[in-house]
């Protein structure tokens, strides 16, 4: 069992948001690897989009996915908290002007959801491979309620570019989980994220940073006390900075 680990949010922190590139996080990535201490992705993506990123940088950790509904651990297992199937039941059994207010993935093309990410469409192909989580687009007034789907078990959170249904399992609940595993009692959880999904597992964390997005207002939600590290950079560029100031600091 490890003494230290680490929980990434992808776009915007790990990756840049616009471009997703990771090269300025890996000066980061190599110090964590030569201390030993494992680092887990915590995303809204998929699994299948996941993994070929995990196996390009070499990340030892559980993959959190799907904003904490699928947890997959190294060995092979999967723990999901949900199933797409019943999500998309919850859909359809809504009023039809209030489903028409609501364009999730599963509504869309796969060059629906390229044009929307950015992403190409192989990539936009594994985007759409949803396990336990809905992203959706919101045409009604102001915000949609959170508790919509609180009958049948599930919640929205807002992320990045779009909402998210989820069953009963934040980010937070699933690093809990993976940690009661794979960390030692007394161990230090590092956390790292930029966007209003990542708060509750950032302020569940021994350290938690908050990667700076000029276009998320996310301080304005964060509690009046807290401890959070706010980068001055964004994304992987800030996601360095977060990481150098918490190995400092770990020396000390």
């Amino acid at each position: 069992m490890t003494d230290v680990m680490v929980f990434t949010d992808l776009d915007g922190s790990l990756l840049d948001h616009e471009t997703y590139a990771f090269d300025a996080a890996l000066p980061a990535l190599e110090a964590l690897a030569r201390a030993d201490i494992p680092v887990s992705i915590v995303s809204s993506k998929t699994r299948a989009e996941i993994v070929p990123l995990v196996s390009q940088l070499k990340l030892e950790g559980p993959i959190i996915a799907e904003n904490g509904a699928v947890i997959a651990y190294p060995e092979g297992s999967v723990d999901s908290a949900g199933h797409i199937d019943d999500i998309r039941q919850a859909l359809e059994a809504l009023p039809e002007n209030l489903r028409a207010d609501i364009k999730g993935f599963g509504d869309m093309s796969i060059a629906e959801i390229s044009q929307l990410t950015g992403l190409g469409e192989a990539a936009s192909a594994l985007a759409a491979q949803r396990e336990a989580s809905e992203p959706f687009l919101w045409s009604g007034e102001g915000a949609p309620d959170k508790d919509l789907f609180a009958d049948k078990g599930f919640h929205i959170i807002r992320g990045g570019r779009f909402y998210h249904i989820i069953p009963g399992r934040d980010k937070a609940d699933a690093i809990r989980r993976v940690t009661s595993q794979m960390a030692k009692p007394d161990a230090k959880i590092w956390a790292l994220g930029d966007g209003p999904n990542d708060l509750s597992m950032l302020l569940a964390a021994t350290k938690g940073a908050l990667i700076f997005n000029p276009s998320l207002q996310v301080t304005a939600q964060l509690p009046i006390k807290h401890s959070l590290y706010l980068t001055k950079q964004a994304g992987p560029s800030g996601w360095a900075e977060a990481i150098f100031t918490f190995l400092g600091e770990k020396k000390t």
